[in-house]
């Protein structure tokens, strides 16, 4: 009922940080209830009622479903992945042209790169890994949007270097090849490696590893 209702937006956002924390304690128990869960969301995203700032959460709620059923997510993928995409594409290519603005778009890219962390890390070691490989092109354009727009926050920052490294270690070999293509991801790379703040060089740390392990195959 709550993710029903959209037109007190508040009590919608709360509500599907709720869904986020079930997705934390039950893990694969939440299962049985991810459609009923799935469509309300999906359906919410759709609605031009639905005030933009519960966007953000619902994004990052896929990501918390992803990782709490894994590789079961599957199904969902043909549904989720293109909204993701078309967020990804318009957050990235947003000019803000206040602090308001700039601040709501970075809300909005954090939630979509949690959705692609948590889809990634779910997949991961199972068999069907494959399925993420036609969308791993797409992620990899968005990090390089994201890096040459110049106008992240560090949680972007920290989020972003995350997901480059989520994706080396899920793809593995396959990934490598991507990663070399890319026109940014290793000055993206030292970039975070250099930063002050402890958690984005902390994730940039893990990221080396991860993309090391998947360029040298």
């Amino acid at each position: 009922m709550g993710l029903q209702n959209f037109e007190e937006y508040q009590v919608c956002a709360i509500t599907v940080g709720v869904v986020g924390d079930l997705c934390r304690a039950l893990e694969d128990k939440i299962l049985p209830f991810c459609d009923g869960i799935m469509t309300q969301l999906l359906k919410d995203l759709s609605s031009n009622q639905l005030h933009r700032s519960v966007k953000p959460p619902i994004f990052s709620c896929f990501g918390d479903i992803a990782l709490a059923i894994g590789e079961n997510f599957e199904k969902y993928l043909i549904y989720a992945m293109p909204m993701l995409q078309s967020a990804a594409d318009l957050s990235a290519h947003t000019t803000a042209t206040d602090d308001e603005m700039l601040d709501y778009t970075n809300q909005l890219r954090s939630g979509i790169l949690e959705a692609y962390s948590g889809i990634l890390q779910g997949f991961k070691s199972s068999p069907k890994t494959q399925l993420l490989m036609s969308y791993a092109p797409h992620i990899i354009q968005f990090l390089d949007a994201l890096y040459n727009g110049k106008d992240m926050d560090d949680v972007v920052m920290k989020t972003a270097i995350g997901v480059l490294g989520d994706l080396a270690d899920t793809l593995g070999v396959h990934a490598g090849p991507l990663i070399n293509q890319s026109t940014s991801t290793q000055a993206f790379l030292e970039e975070c490696l250099a930063s002050d703040d402890p958690l984005v060089k902390e994730s940039a740390d893990w990221a080396r590893i991860a993309i090391s392990r998947a360029v040298s195959g």
